[in-house]
């Protein structure tokens, strides 16, 4: 714009157009690079984008803001503010039915000339347009005018008409009776339309933000804040609305409108854009001065209870989409995470912010990988072994083999086991040879008719076949107590002939472990020496040995 460092508009309709505005609209067509070597009048914008000019439009000098009509049908009519205060509607030369005719070239002029800031359409009627000017004591800053408003013959006078194209002399109609007048004695920064009602218009004005009901222009809504540029409504949560102040970002739910229900993080220099991604859910992107970093800001939606004043969760991250200095940038209306930036000398980049990636990790060792809106799943490359000696594949493996419940055959549990592991397979023999050891066979009968019931999982006790076993009620003095109790201690053969095996006990009548603990001293294990003192309820004899095997160095 005049003056001013270039703007980017995405065309409503065309998601390959946009256009380009400082002096002049320049309207670009953007189209896959299929070659490495540039087109005729093209400029690249990425690997896999170039830029195709158009059309130039240089009628509307002194710009200010620029505005695209958001209907589809006129297609490329867009309405220019001006540095007098006017607006204007023109065209970048691409419609030729009657009704773009008979719009281009209107222009709508206040009362009194002062600087236009912002254009904001009507996004339900889009007959409507509201600017916002400057202050001025005696008129109103916010003006609303239906385009579709006829001129008035008096007021259309030789001095007010502007001819804004050579071939057509009659093209420039005046009006100057707005629809609305709002906003008296205050400077209009920022417009918005709120999309939930065709009727409410926010505005950043001076020294607060303020939201107009046009069902009844004497009453509005504000609240004082500096936070008044750039207002912006989020696209998926219309109550959300951020603007900017210097270097401060102030994000307002409406319905909650006394003061911002999240600050972020102030910057160094002054912003000069913000805008909500129209792809993505709560993901705002921010530029300031002098910057070649855009900012994105990514809001986490966590319910909070009525009445909770926690700050909602924000993710912070910085994109850097070319070397030099960015003036502007423009989010793609379709294309995840897509933007179009310009520099202040007009070179532009084609840039998309990749999503942050979140990995899942599932318990069958299946690996996911989600990145905005797709899912991958990853296999591995490279030796099978380290994934086949991870214990739980091992352990999924032998569940889905029914490892361990062949109590018929025991011996063959082995090679469910993928009979790859000798000590298994040798303790799988040895449960076997006891199961049929000949002094449990010719008690199995009748061990098993004293039970109360049957067993109706098989487990250890049915791989041996034992009893129930029998209780005695028992007096013993613990090392690890100060008076005798009564502990009913469980005897059976079953149960020596296990701790037999596992080494605790030599053979006989005699359950004592001190002689295993001593063993378990001398070789260092010390752990296990306290685990086997603390199963036998030798509490102070385990405190001993861990502090034996603190003190030795070796624990």
């Amino acid at each position: 714009m005049s003056g001013s460092k270039p703007d980017i508009l995405w065309a409503p309709h065309h998601v390959d157009r946009f256009v380009v505005c400082d002096s002049e609209l320049s309207l670009y067509h953007i189209d896959s690079a299929v070659s490495s070597e540039l087109k005729a009048g093209s400029l690249r914008l990425s690997e896999e984008t170039t830029a195709t000019l158009l059309s130039i439009n240089s009628d509307t000098p002194y710009m200010k803001c620029v505005a695209w009509y958001p209907k589809y049908d006129p297609e490329c009519l867009l309405a220019v503010g001006q540095a007098n205060g006017r607006v204007v509607l023109t065209s970048l030369g691409q419609d030729h039915n009657s009704k773009s005719k008979d719009l281009i070239g209107k222009e709508f002029v206040p009362k009194h000339a002062r600087q236009c800031n912002t254009l904001a359409w009507n996004p339900l009627d889009s007959n409507w347009l509201a600017a916002g000017l400057d202050k001025h004591r005696a008129d109103f800053s916010v003006l609303i005018w239906d385009i579709s408003s006829k001129y008035a013959p008096e007021t259309a006078v030789a001095t007010e008409k502007v001819r804004l194209s050579a071939a057509d002399p009659e093209a420039g109609l005046v009006v100057t009776k707005p629809l609305y007048e709002l906003g008296q004695n205050d400077a209009c920064l920022s417009l918005c339309w709120l999309p939930r009602d065709q009727k409410l218009l926010l505005a950043g004005m001076h020294r607060n933000l303020a939201i107009f009901d046009l069902r009844n222009t004497s009453q509005k809504i504000f609240v004082n804040t500096k936070a008044v540029q750039g207002v912006t409504v989020d696209p998926y949560f219309h109550d959300r609305v951020a603007s900017f102040y210097e270097g401060q970002v102030a994000i307002w739910d409406l319905r909650k409108f006394e003061k911002p229900v999240l600050t972020l993080t102030e910057q160094p220099k002054p912003l000069t854009k913000v805008a909500w991604c129209p792809t993505r859910t709560g993901l705002l992107a921010t530029l300031t001065r002098d910057s070649n970093i855009i900012r994105l800001y990514d809001m986490q939606h966590t319910p909070t209870p009525i009445g909770d004043e926690t700050e909602p969760t924000i993710i912070e991250r910085s994109v850097q989409p070319c070397e030099n200095y960015i003036a502007s940038f423009a989010w793609h209306p379709t294309s995840q995470n897509r933007m179009v930036v310009v520099t202040p000398n007009r070179t532009m980049s084609d840039f998309t912010v990749f999503e942050r990636i979140s990995l899942a990790w599932s318990p069958v060792t299946s690996l996911m990988w989600a990145c905005g809106r797709h899912l991958y799943e990853c296999t591995e490359e490279g030796k099978a072994s380290s994934l086949e000696k991870d214990i739980a594949t091992k352990m999924r493996l032998r569940a889905l083999s029914r490892y361990g419940l062949d109590t018929e055959q025991v011996w063959r549990n082995h090679l469910l086991a993928g009979n790859e592991d000798p000590q298994l397979k040798s303790l799988w023999y040895t449960l076997h040879y006891i199961l049929y050891c000949t002094q449990y066979t010719e008690d199995m009968d009748q061990k098993l008719t004293g039970n109360k019931g049957p067993l109706v999982y098989a487990g250890i006790k049915s791989i041996v076949k034992s009893s129930l076993g029998t209780t005695e009620n028992l007096r013993h003095s613990r090392s690890g107590s100060d008076r005798q109790a009564d502990i009913i201690q469980y005897l059976s053969e079953e149960r020596s002939l296990a701790l037999q095996l596992c080494g605790w006990i030599k053979k006989g009548t005699d359950l004592d472990v001190e002689p295993f603990l001593n063993s378990l001293e001398q070789e260092g294990d010390w752990e296990r020496a306290a685990a086997v003192a603390l199963f036998n309820l030798d509490i102070r004899r385990a405190i001993q040995i861990l502090n034996k095997g603190a003190s030795s160095g070796k624990g």
